[in-house]
């Protein structure tokens, strides 16, 4: 951690925070106008939800209070930008802008979909900047495109109540799916019940609906892991899953390479908990790309959206 005495030439006019935050996780990183990052924290997830802003203000307050401190600066900062899940709505982002204000995490505060702040770290901070498509998989599921005019495109995205394919609560909840045909035998057999109770601390099927009725979104898609890694050791109905997983995905961004008629490749960067390098998801995302959308170019490693949102911090005045 550094002191604020290593720091002390840093006014903060020159303090930015980039924020991203969905279901699960919060990342805030404390950076200076040249995009040199000081230090950044984790924290629990602070999604958006209808009047929610002060509820995601305070995880990201928090969270923020504890970067600054390993920093070695103070709070609050000049600008703040945050990219979160259910923010895609000026209402929503009004209502959050307010409320980090409020907590004194910045003097300006800027908030807009974590989709806007994966553009920005992918390809480049704004209109002309960079064209592709970024897809995502934690959670839930969203794709997002910036076409070479300029303007932005989102497919999927909608929630786990109507949507959200291939992300982590769909992949959880066809493990539990599964569970249910195998115990009723209107399924292929699987292993899946067995994996489910190990993993919970469960006894039975019966515990199994117990912990199933309770469980939350987020819970839910904690699952998902356990999907994947069956399917790794070759578990069949994990690995339909898996591949069904890869082609709601690819569907993404096949709608969105629709506004890149005239390009012989596009770029497709991904992010989210689920398409790490070394995610088997991944890899069937990688594969069904090049058979359904032989156009898609897949670049870099995972997106770092918070410094997308620290990037577009530095450019607001």
């Amino acid at each position: 951690m550094k002191s604020r005495s290593d720091n002390q030439t840093l006014s903060q006019s020159d303090v930015l925070l980039g924020v991203d935050t969905g279901g699960t996780h919060t990342t805030v990183v404390v950076g200076r106008r040249d995009l040199t990052v000081l230090a950044r924290a984790e924290g629990p997830g602070a999604a958006m939800r209808p009047e929610g802003a002060e509820q995601s203000a305070v995880v990201i307050a928090e969270t923020a209070r504890r970067a600054a401190d390993r920093a070695g600066v103070d709070l609050p900062a000049d600008c703040l930008v945050v990219g979160a899940a259910g923010a895609g709505r000026a209402q929503e982002q009004r209502a959050l802008e307010a409320a980090l204000v409020a907590h004194g995490v910045a003097h300006q505060a800027r908030a807009m979909s974590d989709g806007e702040i994966a553009l920005a770290a992918a390809f480049g901070g704004g209109s002309g900047e960079g064209a592709g498509i970024f897809l995502n998989a934690g959670t839930g599921s969203i794709a997002f495109a910036r076409d070479r005019n300029g303007r932005v495109h989102r497919s999927g995205g909608y929630g786990w109540q109507l949507g959200d394919e291939g992300g982590g609560y769909w992949l959880g909840r066809r493990a539990l799916l599964a569970a249910g045909r195998a115990v009723d035998g209107r399924g292929e057999g699987s292993t899946l019940l067995s994996r489910l109770l190990a993993a919970l601390g469960l006894t039975d099927f019966d515990t199994l609906i117990r912990w199933a009725s309770l469980a939350t979104p987020a819970q839910v898609a904690a699952l998902a892991p356990l999907v994947l890694n069956a399917a790794e050791e070759g578990e069949v109905v994990a690995q339909l899953a898996l591949d069904d997983a890869a082609r709601e995905l690819v569907a993404l961004v096949r709608v969105l390479a629709r506004h890149f008629p005239e390009e012989d490749q596009v770029a497709v960067a991904t992010g989210g908990g689920l398409l790490r390098p070394s995610s088997p998801l991944f890899a069937a995302v990688r594969s069904a790309l090049a058979a359904d959308v032989p156009q898609a170019r897949l670049v870099g490693g995972p997106v770092d959206s918070a410094l997308g949102a620290l990037r577009l911090a530095a450019g607001l005045t």
